[in-house]
């Protein structure tokens, strides 16, 4: 990054922020940028130092009908809806974070600014011996500079898509909710990098997905409970499940999500091999659609004469099937019965039932794709139908290391399933439990770790 002095910019003498004949006090200054005696106020700032007044640029949140919850942190560093409406769309983060010690080492590194320079508000905590920084206002140079505001500490579940190292033992981050970018004109451009270099230092709330879960009785016949499903944090699709499947996945999150779309989609392989981890996950990334959950224990149900009517109230939606073995075999094998189940499923994927309602079906299970009713697997009517297997050797210890399970993995010396892999995070959880359970607090915890770092910090805060 090219520093001020070997990239100056030279101010127009008409711009509107200036002013052509008398020079501006600082009260003048004051007043125009309206500080109303807060001591950390960008436009002010920005105006006593180049004696100008500044463009502004701060991050959008996207168009309202992209996006839903806005999330912000409340007092307690918790985040908290401010208003409801459409899911966070799957491919585009809205929202978040700043998290403050990857954003203010990078300003250091790249713009090579003096710490000293800064101006901030802290607050400080004796008990634990922590600070946190608030709001902080950094002069770039060159009529550039920034200020983040809403410092708060994160909740200890977070996503965390390019695993930033967290402050605390416990997970939990030091942020900034609110980034604003102070510019003339011909440095807009520098202001819209910046803004997108700063993206990758962003957290955000872990999102959860609303289904229908089917449920059945005699008095009330077929009806629907709503249930709530986090998402699991996957970081890099092809660790869990191979290096083509990030393209899988989009193609499957692109036709689902299609208005008026019938199919049926197929995800299979043996039991520990991550298919309902990745459907918890592809659930969360569906937007504007509502989702039916048939439970295994009501499968078979689904032959019975309600059922169709049933689903006939929830046209457009996506009927997700799990363990759906005893329901899509082979009809032609004598052993298994439920024939009308499969010819439910066909009509509903492009016969006449699935024209008028467009749903599009999801069917898990474990066993061979060669013993399903062959009409299920027809072109036009199969979306997508893929084989979960165990993980490669290589693959199991990278999954390891992002994982951070002690020995990164090195006893792996053959395919393992991701079930395995989770197992053996668990335990190294549940050791951290234990030791809670000794008396040892995370905050106790914490501070002996604090004791045994060498201190290396900017302004006595972030190392």
């Amino acid at each position: 990054m090219n520093n001020e002095e070997t990239n100056l910019v030279h101010l127009c003498p008409k711009y509107s922020g200036g002013c052509e004949h008398t020079p501006l006090t600082n009260d003048d200054l004051l007043k125009l940028t309206d500080q109303q005696g807060q001591l950390i106020y960008g436009p002010s700032l920005f105006a006593l130092q180049y004696r100008v007044l500044p463009c502004t640029m701060s991050e959008s949140q996207g168009n309202s009908n992209e996006y839903g919850d806005t999330y912000t942190y409340n007092m307690y560093g918790r985040f908290s809806a401010l208003n409801r409406g459409r899911r966070w769309n799957g491919k585009r983060k809205q929202g978040g974070m700043y998290h403050t010690t990857s954003v203010i080492h990078f300003l250091i590194d790249e713009y090579k600014v003096d710490p000293d320079t800064f101006l901030y508000s802290s607050s400080y905590d004796i008990s634990d011996n922590d600070s946190l920084m608030t709001d902080v206002y950094i002069n770039l140079g060159n009529y550039f500079s920034v200020q983040f505001s809403g410092g708060v500490l994160s909740p200890t579940n977070v996503d965390n898509p390019n695993n930033l190292k967290s402050d605390q033992e416990d997970n939990v981050f030091n942020c900034f909710s609110v980034i604003q970018i102070f510019h003339i004109p011909q440095k807009a451009k520098e202001a819209r990098m910046l803004l997108q270099q700063l993206s990758k230092f962003k957290l955000y709330p872990v999102t959860e997905a609303t289904l229908q879960m089917v449920c059945h009785d005699t008095q009330h016949g077929f009806y629907t409970s709503s249930i709530r499903m986090k998402k699991p944090h996957i970081t890099d699709l092809k660790l869990h499940y191979g290096d083509d499947f990030p393209d899988i996945h989009e193609e499957l999150l692109e036709t689902l999500q299609e208005k008026d779309s019938t199919g049926i989609t197929l995800l299979h392989g043996p039991p520990g091999t991550g298919k309902t981890y990745y459907l918890r996950y592809l659930i969360n990334e569906i937007q504007d659609k509502s989702l039916i959950y048939v439970p295994p224990d009501l499968v078979n149900d689904m032959t019975k004469p309600g059922f169709l009517p049933f689903l006939m109230q929830h046209p457009n939606s996506i009927l997700i099937v799990e363990d759906a073995e005893n329901i899509i075999r082979d009809r032609q094998q004598d052993s298994y019965l439920p024939n009308q189940a499969v010819a439910n499923l066909l009509n509903l994927s492009d016969g006449l039932l699935g024209d008028a309602m467009h749903q599009q079906i999801i069917c898990t299970f474990n066993c061979d794709v060669k013993g399903i009713d062959p009409a299920l697997l027809r072109d036009g009517r199969l979306v997508i139908e893929h084989k979960f297997d165990k993980l490669s050797v290589q693959n199991a210890r990278r999954l390891c290391i992002e994982l951070g399970i002690p020995n990164n993995g090195k006893d792996i010396h053959e395919s393992t399933t991701i079930a395995e892999i989770y197992t053996r995070k668990n335990a190294v959880e549940a050791t951290s439990a234990n030791d809670l359970e000794n008396g040892i607090t995370l905050r106790e915890k914490r501070r002996l770790n604090k004791k045994k770092q060498k201190q290396q910090t900017h302004l006595g805060f972030y190392s």
